[in-house]
């Protein structure tokens, strides 16, 4: 390997590897809510599980939205142009800021006119506290991603570390208090969860807030020293790249949920099994998403500067990181899988059919990991676009349809049960794969001839 490609790789590496640990804390808060609403009861559980099948998605969307942030700040740092930087954030909170109230709207809406579970008293009043109080929660959750994502294009993607801990630290004792009704709280069960949530992402936000003003190199290119408001031309071509993105993240998150509910005719086992399957590919899917992050905001440096050789060497390190990520997924899985579906259940019958299914999420792990790094390359080159193209093909009109084809056997008997759906989500995302490849080679050809011509003159 080429020593400034080797360079570029550690680039990488340096900014992803805090990113991880953070994001893997971020996730650990899900499964906190999931275990100890558990403790309060079957009824609470499932409550929560309805509610966070509403929190998730919209907390997805608003997250998708901040993403067009990190590769466009890292280009005004790529190209010395730091005078562009509160600007482009505060354009960016304002239409992040814009879109939470929205879902806010729709949240109370739904929890108060909507959502109404005959089957038990009990998981419907959870549910309903649940999304009325993570609906009060959306403004500060938009400006939680909105700090985070400023902090990890200004290369401090330390922040993301710190902060997953100090949101678990926050999370927890809450999640006590509320659930079991400490400290003269109410005992709220299972609906606690969602109160806590709302309470942690203020504090985190609170706390947040003041890391910038600590550090000299945040707070002297924050919000606090914006020359003007954005004009409405910026705030809707910001719009314009950053609704795809949204969208295109929450339709992948709300494709799982959907998979759920078309399993849900086979019965508690094959629902069951492909939860715990899923919830734990979703926990490692934080090592592509985190190289993911981490190559939009190197990429998107060397694109301000201009600097082609270095774009070519982080593409590259980027990819040889995506298939070292997928090996290291895909041992975990393999020689892990009967322990860690082991710690979500003991039903014996239920943790071996999950394990059995996550030999074909090992196979999945090549594609994801790629088109999961190729996805965040597009982005540093502000094609979102592609991203909620693909996304559409390759979960709704190719995982989704052929899952279901796989699974009920109008296929043939190979893949028929839950893993027929495994075998679909493969076949999306090897297309996703194949889709992004070819963008990918298209941009940088595209920029290396319009370098090529700003030089001659033409």
């Amino acid at each position: 390997m080429a020593m400034t490609q080797f360079q570029a790789l550690k680039e990488i590496l340096r900014l992803a590897l805090p990113i991880l640990v953070g994001n893997l804390s971020y996730a650990l808060l899900g499964i906190s809510d999931t275990v100890m609403a558990g403790m309060a009861g079957t009824a609470d559980l499932a409550g929560v599980a309805v509610g966070g099948s509403f929190f998730f998605p919209a907390a997805m969307f608003m997250n998708g939205l901040m993403s067009t942030l990190q590769p466009q700040i890292s280009r005004h740092r790529g190209a010395n142009a730091f005078h562009k930087i509160p600007g482009t954030h505060l354009t960016a909170v304002i239409v992040t800021v814009g879109f939470s109230l929205l879902l806010m709207a729709l949240l109370l809406f739904l929890a108060l006119c909507v959502l109404k579970l005959d089957s038990d008293a009990r998981m419907d009043e959870t549910a309903r506290i649940y999304v009325l109080a993570v609906a009060l929660a959306m403004p500060c959750s938009a400006l939680y991603f909105a700090c985070r994502a400023y902090c990890e294009a200004m290369g401090h993607t330390r922040a993301t570390l710190y902060f997953g801990f100090v949101a678990l630290f926050y999370n927890i004792p809450l999640n006590y208090i509320f659930i079991f009704g400490k400290l003269g709280a109410p005992a709220l069960g299972g609906a606690g969860c969602g109160v806590a949530t709302l309470i942690s992402i203020t504090l985190s936000l609170i706390t947040f807030i003041l890391y910038i003003r600590a550090v000299p190199l945040l707070y002297e290119n924050s919000l606090r020293f914006v020359k003007s408001l954005p004009t409405l031309r910026e705030l809707k071509d910001f719009t314009l790249t950053a609704l795809p993105l949204g969208i295109s993240a929450s339709v992948e998150c709300s494709c799982f949920t959907v998979i759920a509910v078309l399993l849900s005719p086979l019965g508690p086992l094959a629902v069951s099994s492909h939860s715990v399957a899923m919830s734990i590919t979703s926990f490692i899917f934080n090592l592509p998403l985190s190289l993911g992050i981490a190559t939009s905001i190197a990429v998107g440096y060397n694109i301000g500067k201009n600097a082609l050789p270095a774009l070519r060497d982080t593409i590259r390190a980027a990819y040889k990181l995506a298939f070292l990520g997928a090996f290291i997924n895909i041992l975990i899985l393999l020689t892990l899988r009967h322990t860690l579906c082991s710690l979500y259940t003991d039903d014996a019958a239920v943790a071996a059919f999950a394990a059995a299914l996550l030999i074909y999420s090992a196979l999945n792990q090549i594609s994801e990991n790629t088109q999961t790094v190729q996805a965040f390359i597009l982005r540093g080159f502000k094609d979102s676009a592609t991203i909620f193209k693909s996304t559409l093909l390759s979960f709704y009109l190719i995982a989704l349809p052929l899952g279901f084809t796989l699974c009920y056997g109008y296929l043939g008997t190979a893949f028929t049960g839950p893993a027929g759906f495994w075998a679909g989500i493969f076949a999306g995302l090897s297309f996703a794969a194949l889709y992004y490849r070819r963008r990918v080679l298209h941009h940088y050809r595209a920029l290396k001839a319009q370098i090529a011509n700003t030089a001659t003159g033409a």
